[in-house]
């Protein structure tokens, strides 16, 4: 009874390649890129591991509302699960952007961003593996939960760097699983995040970068995590880069923009712990269509 382990970790899914869909880790980041685009994502988590972690979402972004109205609106739908538990959402994103006047002549913004969206949450407790095959606390059979849910976000930004603060899962609801007069509570904890994007131009003409970002995540009861990642664009076409995080990860990553429209992207991703042979390596992939660009994002 003197002895234990104590285990941690956040709620919400974790993915290498959040630059490229800021919005759904950040809602003031709508219309940032000044681009209308939809995209598609994909992780898969711990491949060695028996029904391992896999986060999938579906995205748009438009910036249709900003010449006009200093708008931007995007959303996503996702799924989440990780073993006998499972998640599937709706999100919509809306931003509204302020210029703020400079003496240098350069843009520089404000944007001010708001999420709403309903979720499920899901427990197949058939799946669940249990000591005592008679505990009356224990639920056995598959149970849903719906919840809305509220994000909030700022972000400053102009042509060569951004910063920004979220909180997402701000209402901090409990999600009840009930089967038969009997309720297993998941309470939903709030979660704090920060990121820095940097955009450095590689010569006169301004084709080729070097793209920093730093995410910064934070839940109660869990251990700060950071993640760190450089890119190198290559003539706005050809992209390759690498990152770090603090639970010991080390990720890379390349992709490929063709004739500006279709954005590919690959990212790997291994972990230097002791237990990772046990758990395997992670894999991501996106695919993202542009289908309208003001030509000031990263694109």
């Amino acid at each position: 009874m003197c002895l234990y382990l104590q285990v941690q970790a956040q709620q919400l899914p974790m993915f290498n390649q959040y630059r490229d869909y800021g919005f759904v880790v950040n809602p003031a980041m709508s219309a940032v890129e000044r681009q209308e685009a939809a995209g598609v994502f994909f992780r898969y988590q711990w491949t060695r591991m028996p029904k391992a972690p896999m986060t999938a979402f579906a995205t748009f972004d438009t910036h249709r509302f900003m010449d006009d109205y200093n708008m931007g609106v995007s959303g996503y739908i996702s799924h989440d699960r990780t073993g006998p538990i499972m998640s599937n959402g709706l999100g919509l994103n809306y931003s509204y952007h302020i210029e703020i006047p400079s003496w240098e002549g350069d843009s520089h913004y404000v944007s001010l961003g708001i999420q709403a969206g309903i979720f499920q949450h899901r427990l197949d407790g058939d799946q669940l593996i249990i000591n005592d095959i008679n505990d009356p606390l224990v639920i056995g059979d598959a149970t849903s939960s719906f919840l809305p849910e509220l994000g909030l976000g700022l972000y400053y930004y102009n042509n060569y760097v951004g910063f920004g603060f979220s909180v997402p899962q701000i209402l901090g609801l409990t999600a009840n699983f009930n089967q038969q007069g009997l309720t297993s509570p998941v309470n939903k904890e709030r979660h704090y995040y920060g990121m820095v994007h940097g955009k450095i131009p590689l010569g006169h003409y301004e084709t080729s970068y070097l793209l920093p970002s730093i995410w910064a995540k934070y839940a109660p009861h869990s251990p700060l995590n950071l993640n760190i990642n450089i890119k190198f664009l290559l003539d706005e076409k050809f992209f390759i880069g690498i990152g770090y995080a603090t639970s010991n990860m080390l990720t890379g990553e390349l992709g490929v923009l063709i004739n500006e429209r279709y954005k590919l992207g690959y990212s790997y991703s291994t972990q230097f712990t002791p237990w990772n042979t046990y758990l395997g390596d992670s894999h991501e992939a996106l695919f993202i269509i542009i289908l309208d660009s003001d030509n000031i994002g990263y694109y």
